[in-house]
C-alpha cells in the first residue's frame, strides 16, 4: 500500500471493527497501516473479510492474525514447515558440519532454545525425541516469530568448533545451505555484518549484495 491507500484503508478498517462492536482510534489506524502498508490493499481487504468469516472470537483481528492470512498461513503451519526442514538437515548434514538455515527464526530457536546446533543434534536422534521435538519447536518457534526473535549467521558444527578452537582457520569448511539457497546466503551475510560492525570494522556484505 502507499499513502494514496491510506483513506481507503482507513474506511475499510473502521467498517472491519465496527462488525466486531468496536472503533479504532485515529492512532490505531494509523499502527495498522504501518503493519500492513507492506501488501497491496487488494490483499488486505481480502484477508479482513476472510478473518471475518472465519474469526472464533469476536474481537477485532490484531495486526498479527493479519499478517498470518498475508504471509500463507498461521505461525504455527510455517513453524511445522521448519520443523521439517530442521530434522532433515540433522539427517542430512549432522553435527559435525555446519550449517545456515533460510530462516533467522529457526536458527535463533535452535541456538536459544536447545543449545546450538551440536547439542540438537546430539539430543534428537530417535523416534520418539523426534516426536517430542515437532511439537516443542513449534510452540517456540511460533513465539519467537510474534516477537521477531532472529539470528544470523552460521551454526557451528563439530569440525568447525574445533578447528577454530586449535587456531585450524585454514580448514574451516563452507557451512551447508539450508532451504531456500538465496534465502540461507542472506541470513549468513547478515550475521558477517553483525560480526564485522562489532569489530568496528565496516560490514562488507551490503544492501543488494
Amino acid at each position: 500500500m502507499t499513502q494514496a491507500d491510506f483513506q481507503k484503508f482507513s474506511t475499510h478498517i473502521q467498517a472491519i471493527a465496527e462488525c466486531f462492536g468496536q472503533s479504532l482510534s485515529a492512532q490505531g489506524i494509523a499502527l495498522r497501516f504501518r503493519l500492513l502498508e507492506a501488501h497491496p490493499l487488494a490483499e488486505v481487504e481480502q484477508a479482513s473479510l476472510a478473518l471475518m468469516t472465519t474469526r472464533k472470537y469476536t474481537t477485532m483481528p490484531p495486526p498479527a492474525e493479519f499478517l498470518e492470512f498475508l504471509t500463507g498461513g498461521s505461525l504455527e503451519d510455517r513453524a511445522e514447515v521448519e520443523a521439517g526442514k530442521v530434522l532433515q538437515a540433522i539427517s542430512q548434514h549432522g553435527r559435525y558440519a555446519s550449517v545456515v538455515f533460510d530462516d533467522a527464526v529457526t536458527q535463533a530457536v535452535i541456538v536459544q532454545a536447545y543449545g546450538g546446533w551440536v547439542k540438537l543434534c546430539s539430543d534428537c536422534g530417535v523416534e520418539e525425541s523426534e516426536k517430542w521435538f515437532r511439537k516443542e519447536f513449534v510452540k517456540i518457534h511460533a513465539a519467537y516469530s510474534r516477537r521477531g526473535v532472529e539470528h544470523f549467521g552460521s551454526l557451528a558444527g563439530l569440525h568447525e568448533i574445533y578447528n577454530s578452537s586449535n587456531g585450524f582457520m585454514d580448514a574451516l569448511e563452507t557451512a551447508k545451505l539450508v532451504g531456500d539457497t538465496a534465502k540461507a546466503l542472506a541470513v549468513m551475510a547478515a550475521g558477517k555484518d553483525a560480526a564485522a560492525l562489532a569489530e568496528g570494522t565496516p560490514p562488507v556484505h551490503g544492501q543488494g549484495q
